[in-house]
């Protein structure tokens, strides 16, 4: 009875079996969060484009893909945070004058010097925007770095464990349409990174 068990879960998640890649890529954990770690420092792409569809295709992982990239947010977050405390001069500042940046990251790091260091960068990890100016500006700044974990990690929390329960709640809905994981996964991809990239020219 256990097997059949399985055997059904892994059937309700996978509808499809030709698109087991999507399967495969929602268990594994160190992949998701490497991924998140990505996002949250060199990739500007949200993660979003991959794992919305993800969860909603494997609605009954969605909980264990949000721990996830959650973590891999994490690390990525802290990371970038001691590079703009300790890296500011010599690699920060240049880079961001050579990618047209400087003027952003002087009104982030204004905002984050302001005294509103938790909102601000709440608001910007919770938001769709990339949040590497936050996170690098934290840094520059020398804002408390407690502050700035506690606010990366309630808001990314937020963000993604909320997706993790629409996911729940409405991925058993798309899957009785019986379109396959791997087309679903593809379609939403494309779907959100048009929205994307309209978004980025508004």
């Amino acid at each position: 009875m256990a097997n059949d068990a399985n055997t059904e879960t892994d059937r309700d998640d996978d509808t499809g079996g030709e698109h087991g890649w999507t399967r495969r890529l929602a268990r594994h954990r160190t992949g998701l969060a490497l991924l998140s770690f990505a996002e949250s420092t060199v990739v500007p792409i949200p993660l979003e484009t991959i794992v919305v569809p993800l969860m909603v295709g494997h609605h009954r992982r969605s909980i264990t893909i949000a721990t996830a990239i959650w973590l891999g947010c994490l690390v990525g977050a802290s990371l970038f945070y001691f590079v703009g405390l300790w890296l500011a001069d010599p690699v920060v500042i240049p880079a961001l004058e050579w990618l047209g940046l400087k003027d952003n990251f002087d009104q982030m790091t204004s905002d984050l010097d302001s005294g509103s260091l938790f909102w601000t960068v709440f608001l910007v990890s919770f938001s769709p925007a990339p949040m590497q100016l936050a996170t690098l500006g934290t840094g520059v700044v020398g804002g408390n770095f407690l502050t700035f974990f506690a606010a990366i990690a309630l808001s990314r929390g937020l963000r993604y464990y909320g997706l993790a329960v629409l996911a729940r709640l409405f991925g058993p809905k798309i899957a009785e349409l019986g379109v396959p994981t791997g087309k679903l996964v593809i379609g939403l991809v494309i779907v959100l990174l048009v929205g994307w990239g309209i978004m980025q020219f508004i």
